[in-house]
């Protein structure tokens, strides 16, 4: 189990993939689900489907990034003060159900982070987790170098391709209400499949305003492009959580 410690900032985009065009492996248990028969699409989602109906046999899907301040994985503790290098957990899902008995049973088809102490810590459990490079910068005013930051740009790079999300400073925090939480299962290369569940306590929710580019033209880049709709949805911030896996 991994416990998460001062949550710095926590999004997701949301998006809509064609699954006859997603060109990555699924596990043969698992098959996508559709748009129209998800419970819990998100209303933005909803709004493009009701807008066009087409979209409903597509596939919802989630990138999520979670930049945390300390991250305790047993007896190794990974902490850091400087924003550009606090550890990242990410992944990127698709909602799918069980072959067997229609249940839910999400997948993540890439797990990453930006730092190698913790792809190791997950690597000793077989898990497919992969390094990233990733950067968070502010973004300075070029009018007046003097004013405040207009805002703070995440950027990261998985494979061949860039994803970077400039978001502007718009507006206040309000007080996040319940738990954020996401269950898929994981890649084991050793041990089989996992279940996984991140469990998120936040402290803060912030709306997201930005604008998001994707540059690539490998198989992350080319689903992410593909998507009729790629929605931030608003952040979290503070508190604590726990990533747990399983079997």
């Amino acid at each position: 189990m991994w416990q998460i410690e001062n949550l710095r900032t926590g999004f997701c985009v949301e998006l809509l993939l064609d699954p006859a065009q997603l060109d990555v492996g699924l596990p043969r248990d698992a098959r996508p689900l559709r748009a129209d028969a998800a419970e819990d699409l998100s209303a933005a989602l909803r709004t493009v489907i009701a807008n066009q109906p087409e979209y409903g046999a597509w596939t919802p899907s989630t990138l999520c990034l979670y930049y945390m301040q300390t991250v305790d994985v047993g007896s190794l503790r990974v902490t850091e003060r400087d924003p550009d290098k606090f550890p990242m957990l990410g992944f990127w899902a698709l909602a799918a159900t069980d072959v067997r008995g229609g249940g839910r049973k999400d997948v993540v088809l890439r797990l990453f982070t930006n730092n190698g102490r913790l792809e190791r810590a997950g690597q000793v459990n077989g898990l497919d987790l992969r390094t990233v490079r990733s950067t968070v910068r502010e973004i300075a005013d070029e009018d007046d170098p003097r004013a405040p930051p207009l805002g703070t740009r995440y950027q990261f790079k998985l494979g061949k391709t860039l994803v970077t999300w400039d978001e502007r400073t718009v507006s206040d925090s309000t007080p996040a209400t319940g738990m954020v939480a996401a269950q898929w299962q994981a890649d084991s290369k050793k041990r089989g499949p996992m279940s996984a569940r991140l469990a998120l306590v936040p402290k803060w929710t912030r709306p997201m305003v930005g604008s998001l580019r994707v540059e690539g033209e490998d198989a992350f880049a080319r689903a992410l492009k593909g998507s009729p709709i790629r929605y931030v949805a608003p952040a979290v911030l503070g508190g604590t959580g726990e990533l747990a896996f399983g079997r």
